[in-house]
């Protein structure tokens, strides 16, 4: 809703002449009456007030043409459209955050140990004997052990171990975990000081411990991504064709084990002239997941395949799929990781020059 601009009356002062402001119908039969006594300042006053009228009017058609021309340039997609300079910007600030994650104390460089659990005790420690490994510079004195019992799973520390889960101490504690699940994540944080952070998961059905160190090699030795350069024309838009019930698939993960992941769907779409269908997973309630292998894997960029998300479509089915934020799998910094490969249906003939290119050294 736009205001119209208002519009004063035109007044007889305005042409010499001083009869006051008149209201519409006085101003009628003013005019009348000065035509029927032939008065030749009526008849100019008439011609005049005639084209201010006319005049006025004009303007306020204008206005309101205006007004529902700025109201459809504000909801027009083209008027939301970023310019290149503003496109290139915000995938440069995507890059820069996602290198800020991969280096984080909780992101993947800091990932230095990934241990499956047996059942029974599973000891936590500094010890070369100990089944999880922690830094030996923690001490001996920081000691606990997992102790797996079917589909529940208990950490027992020792008193003066510094081990805190959710912030306090505890001799023995039964981690949350939804082992209904092939794959979850414990919300419990266990942490000992602000370097070490350990935590539950769950991959395939089958329990593991995730030690993360802030201070680790990796991370200090971390000199940044290397990016293809930033191409526009590697944005397309995607048809999203969701599948009544997801659906299980067998694929590989990075240590050749088996590992089974629910597809929801396919995205199809064009790009460098070919038609392209991919299978997509989720990532989160509202993100999808796509796991891809394009020509220039083992030749520019990392040979088992990268990564994309997108937004999954809320109304519709178009989704936008930005290759430019196309990214290494953890598997590509840190060998304690389970990436999934691309199944061979996404396995694609053609070279994607846009996004992560191969680690520095690989």
């Amino acid at each position: 809703m736009h205001d119209t601009p208002t519009h004063p009356e035109p007044s007889s002062e305005d042409y010499g002449c001083k009869v006051g402001r008149l209201e519409p119908t006085q101003m009628r039969i003013t005019m009348v009456s000065m035509i029927q006594n032939n008065d030749r300042l009526g008849w100019r006053m008439c011609l005049v007030v005639g084209r201010v009228a006319v005049l006025v009017a004009f303007a306020f058609l204008i206005s309101i043409d205006e007004g529902r021309t700025q109201d459809v340039t504000a909801k027009s997609p083209s008027a939301s459209v970023q310019s290149d300079a503003e496109y290139r910007t915000s995938i440069e600030s995507w890059q820069f955050e996602n290198e800020k994650k991969l280096a984080a104390p909780t992101g993947w460089l800091a990932l230095i140990g990934h241990t499956w659990l047996q059942r029974g005790e599973n000891s936590l420690g500094t010890a070369s004997r100990d089944a999880i490994r922690l830094p030996s510079e923690l001490g001996p004195q920081v000691r606990g052990s997992f102790i797996v019992d079917g589909v529940r799973v208990r950490l027992r520390c020792d008193p003066d171990s510094g081990i805190l889960v959710g912030g306090e101490s505890h001799t023995e504690c039964e981690l949350t975990i939804d082992a209904s699940k092939l794959e979850s994540d414990s919300p419990d944080p266990i942490t000992i000081g602000d370097r070490i952070a350990i935590q539950l998961v769950r991959r395939n059905g089958k329990f593991a411990v995730r030690v993360r160190d802030a201070q680790s090699e990796a991370i200090a030795r971390f000199q940044g991504k290397r990016w293809f350069p930033i191409d526009r024309s590697y944005c397309v838009d995607a048809i999203y064709r969701a599948y009544e019930e997801p659906k299980s698939i067998q694929i590989v993960n990075i240590r050749g084990e088996d590992t089974t992941v629910e597809v929801v769907g396919t995205v199809e779409f064009q790009l460098l002239g070919q038609s392209v269908r991919l299978d997509a997973m989720l990532d989160s309630p509202e993100e999808l997941f796509l796991i891809f292998k394009d020509r220039t894997n083992g030749v520019t960029s990392y040979g088992p395949g990268r990564f994309l998300n997108a937004p999954l479509p809320k109304d519709g089915d178009s989704v936008q799929l930005d290759f430019n934020k196309t990214y290494n799998p953890p598997c590509a910094f840190s060998p304690h990781t389970l990436c999934p490969l691309p199944p061979k249906q996404n396995h694609l003939d053609i070279e994607i020059q846009a996004g992560e290119m191969a680690p520095r050294g690989y």
